[in-house]
């Protein structure tokens, strides 16, 4: 996802079977979720081994647990246990054998920015299910973590999943359906096809709300003046906890030793460049401005200090947006060409490609903020702007349609997708398979299990 990509929820979607479980496990980041923080409370052993690599019973079981959660299903009941847990350790084998396969091609790299935003993706969707950032804080305080711990603990998993993702990205890229194989798809599937619940297909301009240039340049001049101080003589831990806005603060700014891709390239480079005891000059990141102080360093490790002066949005930062936004709005429903708009003010960059257009909603998963401020709109009407935690957008309702079943002349787009992805699945499975041949892999067996604890 880009810095300010929205993506909407498919409509579409097929029945969950072995091969769309491989395609969530390599295809979309596992969520980061605070729960998957804890350590196990188990004893544990292997369930599989796939070459050099381990999968551990607690491992398994907090695969299961998230499963469960996301899929509002008891973890300890028997029936989902004895059908979903053999298929999850399943996934979870064949993600190894993807990675095996990812980190033995050479021509497949990450940068470290590509980590970066995907940490902050997922920690931004993971602050989501929390009322507010103080919430969210405090759930952090009492798991004894921090938002660094949650990047610092999660790199490498993130890195990982995206090597996956570019393997079968390059691998699935040329998959395609013809018309025959989506008529095929739907004549064998008919019966089992849900029935589409009511939808609403929408377009959106999005504004987020940032700080302005005058919000940053009030930060960088708080984090001058002092570094002015220290440069005075002040010294720096007494600094942090002076100033700092992180909480490191209360270790007089202290965040340990850190490793090479540990950090933000920008905080990386600076905090490398330093020798023992130096104290670098203003450090711009996307958390703010920061010193850092090198305490000692060690070859491809650095312990370090740092104060941080947040870049946060203002009160008259959000009051600039809203009325930029509320401008937009009132000019298309005035009459402005929308797709206009979209391409002159719109920050989500995939949208703005299609004039803002995000596709198909079932209504019951909106967000809530959506539902409301569509509720009873009629299609081609202006709504908003509506405040979500992605910004403020200017909705158009394109299209709205009632539940109903799938049928080839109104759903055609939806089954083909449908049929891809059940090809996809095809394929992927048969390039398992293959990789599997050529892999050992040895699976102990599921009994024995303790009780997972929520």
């Amino acid at each position: 996802m880009t810095k300010h990509s929205f993506t909407c929820k498919a409509q579409y979607r097929p029945v969950l079977t072995m091969g769309v479980m491989v395609l969530v496990g390599i295809l979309g980041i596992s969520v980061i979720t605070l729960r998957s923080a804890r350590a196990a409370e188990v004893i544990d052993e292997p369930l599989a081994v796939i070459a050099d690599r381990v999968i551990l019973r607690s491992e398994w079981q907090t695969q299961v647990s998230l499963f469960a959660m996301q899929s509002k299903r008891d973890a300890n009941e028997p029936r989902f246990r004895d059908s979903m847990g053999p298929l999850i350790l399943e996934r979870m084998i064949n993600d190894e054998l993807i990675l095996i396969q990812a980190q033995r091609d050479t021509t497949i790299s990450v940068k470290p920015e590509e980590i970066d935003q995907a940490l902050v993706d997922h920690i931004q969707s993971l602050k989501g299910q929390f009322a507010d950032e103080d919430e969210f804080q405090k759930e952090l305080t009492r798991e004894g973590l921090t938002e660094r711990d949650l990047r610092v603990r999660y790199r490498r998993e993130v890195r990982n999943q995206l090597m996956k993702q570019k393997l079968v990205q390059r691998k699935l890229g040329d998959v395609s359906v013809s018309n025959g194989e989506v008529r095929d798809f739907y004549r064998q599937f008919k019966d089992s096809l849900p029935v589409q619940p009511e939808g609403a297909k929408l377009a959106h301009i999005l504004l987020p709300i940032e700080p302005s240039e005058t919000t940053s340049d009030s930060a960088k001049a708080r984090i001058t003046r002092i570094l002015k101080q220290i440069t005075d003589g002040m010294d720096f831990s007494v600094a942090a906890k002076q100033y700092s806005e992180d909480p490191s603060a209360d270790k007089g700014g202290d965040i340990g030793w850190m490793g090479k891709g540990e950090m933000v390239p920008t905080f990386e480079s600076a905090a490398f460049a330093l020798t023992t005891g130096q104290i670098s000059g203003v450090v711009k990141t996307r958390y703010g401005y920061h010193l850092i102080q090198c305490v000692e360093k060690t070859g491809d490790r650095v312990h370090v200090r740092h104060i941080l002066c947040p870049l946060t949005a203002t009160a008259a930062d959000s009051a600039l947006v809203m009325a930029r936004a509320d401008s937009i709005a009132q000019a298309a429903r005035a009459g402005a060409d929308y797709c206009q708009l979209t391409s002159i003010y719109s920050q989500d960059t995939e949208s703005q490609k299609n004039c803002g257009e995000l596709g198909w909603y079932p209504v019951e998963e909106m967000f809530p903020e959506f539902k409301a401020g569509l509720a009873q709109a009629k299609a081609g009407d202006i709504v908003g702007p509506i405040a979500t935690k992605f910004g403020l957008h200017v909705l158009r309702l394109l299209e709205r349609r009632p539940a109903h079943a799938l049928s080839l002349t109104q759903d055609w787009d939806g089954i083909k997708e449908m049929a891809r992805r059940d090809k996809t699945n095809r394929v992927v499975a048969d390039w398992i398979n293959e990789i599997r041949k050529d892999t050992y892999v040895d699976i102990r067996p599921l009994s024995g299990r303790t009780t997972i604890k929520p």
